[in-house]
């Protein structure tokens, strides 16, 4: 089964462009690896940031993975967060 979670920030001023750094540096302390991570602005809106992470085959973990609850939680001190997990219909 293929997971989707999309984490939406709506950030209280905070430039998306710096928010991309906070990103990166969490995916590489934690260790995870997603099979793709994306991240998206709003067109038309500088504070808005959603971040995709698709995982394929998470047959035995349903639920919120480890690296999207902690990036939910550390964007959380930037703004407005949204966080919800997605599965495949078949």
């Amino acid at each position: 089964m293929i997971q989707l979670e999309i984490i939406h920030l709506r950030s209280s001023g905070e430039p998306v462009e710096s928010l991309t750094k906070l990103i990166s540096a969490s995916i590489r302390e934690g260790g995870e690896e997603a099979s793709t991570l994306t991240l998206y602005r709003c067109h038309g809106l500088e504070t808005d940031l959603a971040v995709h992470i698709l995982s394929p085959d998470v047959a035995i973990r349903m639920g919120p993975s480890d690296l999207a609850l902690r990036l939910a939680s550390e964007l959380r001190a930037y703004g407005l967060v949204e966080h919800t997990v997605w599965e495949e219909l078949r």
